[in-house]
């Protein structure tokens, strides 16, 4: 095995690991609503990810384990993804905050971090 396909498979799990974070914050609430799910598909369309891949990983996530990204922006760009997804409903449950406060502490972030990230995607969104 190559040195390219070692760096390539790692980039691989990472972006696995990424979609399966997505799909576990946007079931935390008990659901997979359509919205959160459209939202996990267009991200993981961001990795050339297909939606087949997707709904593979949301079947198989025990298989998937976390391979959390190595950079800050790409911790900070987990968080916000998450964010996003657990604001795709309109509706913003408390498991859902809870999920994406551990994924950040899992990341070595203050979990407040998360109520800032909300805060802020909320007055983006109302800016528009």
């Amino acid at each position: 095995m190559g040195l390219f396909t070692v760096f390539s498979d790692n980039e691989k799990d990472k972006n696995r690991s990424h979609i399966k974070n997505l799909l576990e914050v946007a079931i935390a609430d008990g659901k997979l609503d359509e919205s959160e799910l459209n939202l996990v598909i267009k991200i993981a369309s961001n990795f050339d990810m297909t939606k087949e891949e997707v709904l593979e990983i949301k079947n198989n996530s025990n298989e998937i384990s976390f391979n959390p990204p190595s950079s800050y922006s790409a911790k900070i760009k987990l968080l916000e993804d998450l964010v996003n997804v657990i604001i795709a409903d309109k509706t913003i449950h408390e498991s859902e905050v809870e999920i994406c406060k551990e994924f950040a502490l899992k990341l070595n972030i203050s979990p407040i971090i998360i109520d800032d990230i909300i805060v802020s995607i909320l007055n983006a969104d109302d800016k528009y």
